[in-house]
Formats: C-alpha cells, structure tokens, sequence
C-alpha cells in the first residue's frame, strides 16, 4: 500500500485495473465469509504464505538465502495453531523457527549471509505469518468472520482515504527517506475514512458499538500507515519496488497486506479484552 499517496500516472499502475483487482478479491472474501470459518481460514493462510514467498523468494532473487520452504511450513503452522486457538503453540512454532533456521544455517554451502538469513527468516514468519495468525485468531472470536471482514475494510478505507486525500492534499511529508510517497495529509485523510468505517460497521454488527468501532477505526488508521512505511523499509533494503506482481495495478499480495498484517495483532488483542 505505499504508493497510496501518488496519483496513478505517477505511481506507474493503473487506477482501473487497480479497481477491478480490488473488487475480485472482495469478492472472494464475501463467498468465503457466506461459505464459513473453514474456507475463510483457508483464504487466509493461502493470501499470507503466498505474501511470505513473495517476500523469500525477493531476497533469493537479490542474494540472500532464507530457507524458504522451512519458513513457509513454519508461518502455516503458527496460522493453524492460532485457528485451533492454540496460543501456548505460538512460542513453540516461533522457538522451532529460530532453532531450525539456526540449525540449518550450519549446512554446507549456506552462503556469505548465513546469520542475517537466519533473521530473514525468521522474520518473515513472525511478521508475515505473525499478522496471519492474529486474523485467523480473529475468526475465532463470537461473530468473528463479520469482525475479520470488517477489519479488513476499515483499513482497505484508510487505503482509500489516504490515497485520495494524499493525491490531493499532500505537500509535507512523512518519511521521505523511505517512501517519499507518504504525506502527512494523506495519513489524516486515511485515519478520518477508517473513523468513519468503524462507525458504519458499529451500525451493522450487533457485536461492535459506535465506541468499539471508533476504537477500530483508530487503531487501522494509526498503525496502518506504519505497516506500509515497515514494508518499504524492508523493499528498499532488499532493493525492489513491488514485492510481486501477482495482482494486476497492485503489485504483489505483501504489497496489499502490509497494513492488514501489521495491525491484526493490535486490533484481535482490542476485541479479544475489549469487547470481554
């Protein structure tokens, strides 16, 4: 989500094909959200394990050497542990990543990186994978599905919001050093729309009130654009702009999810104590 403050010909990408990718995969979660928890935890871990290949598979491409097919099965377990609600496991997953990370970096012809691929890997499974595990732990929760949903369209807003309050509005910026991209009109624009979102959710989900729904709103739209500021960070220092190109105007899936993975842990810990 880091060009959101870029209009569309200078970000490089199409507005409308942009759109129609947007509205494919809001299509999808809809159909899984009516199916059930299963086929939207199946949605979830597919979207978060391609996310985290994207991301092993650009530090391969540009030298480094994460062990990427132990990563991968590492980040699918810590998503199943925390859809059985299993949180003891988490650190039993996270531990076994660390230790065979370490372990596996001891093998022949590991490369000039070795320890620093250990961290790689290490996390990408806690930070990709790590923001999986909060949705998944999210279906879990009383009308958890229609809370996970909502979530993820509160913060698709302060997308949306930031993006064209950005376009508009945007002169000072952010963090120029790492997405020259982000203005600090865009992130009030982004955090007015996720405000607004908690609120119109608050009014269709008996589970949530106005407070609560102001509560998720604040969280997206303080943390999301820091979820995106991370994902560049850690692009620019891999050296690549997008993290893959398998959504047409988007970019790679970790491009669209930055800022849901990021603030999952937050927002499944508010309504996990919040709402109690």
């Amino acid at each position: 989500m880091e060009t959101q403050d870029l209009p569309p010909q200078k970000a490089g990408r199409s507005l409308k094909q942009a759109v129609v990718t947007a509205l494919i995969l809001l299509a999808l979660i809809i159909i899984c959200a009516l199916i059930g928890k299963i086929a939207f935890f199946v949605l979830v871990s597919v979207v978060v394990l391609i996310a985290l290949f994207e991301l092993y598979d650009a530090l391969l491409q540009t030298g480094h050497r994460p062990n990427m097919v132990f990563g991968l099965l590492c980040g699918f377990a810590l998503l199943l542990v925390a859809f059985l609600e299993r949180p003891a496991l988490i650190a039993v997953v996270l531990a076994v990543t660390m230790y065979g990370a370490f372990l596996l970096a001891l093998r022949p012809q590991r490369g000039t990186t070795a320890a620093s691929d250990v961290a790689w890997t290490l996390l990408g499974v806690a930070w990709v994978a790590g923001g999986g595990a909060a949705a998944a732990s999210i279906l879990q929760l009383d009308d958890g599905i229609f809370l996970l949903v909502a979530y993820i369209l509160i913060t698709a807003l302060d997308d949306i919001g930031g993006y064209f309050a950005g376009t508009r509005f945007g002169r000072h910026k952010m963090a120029p050093s790492i997405s020259p991209a982000k203005s600090w009109e865009g992130w009030i624009g982004g955090f007015a729309a996720s405000l607004a979102g908690g609120l119109f959710f608050a009014a269709l989900l008996e589970s949530l009130d106005p407070l609560h729904g102001l509560a998720i709103g604040a969280i997206s739209g303080l943390l999301a654009p820091v979820g995106d500021l991370i994902e560049s960070l850690v692009k620019r220092e891999i050296g690549i702009k997008d993290s893959g190109r398998l959504l047409p105007g988007h970019g790679g899936l970790l491009d669209r999810l930055d800022a849901i993975l990021f603030c999952a842990p937050a927002v499944y810990l508010y309504l996990r104590f919040g709402l109690a």
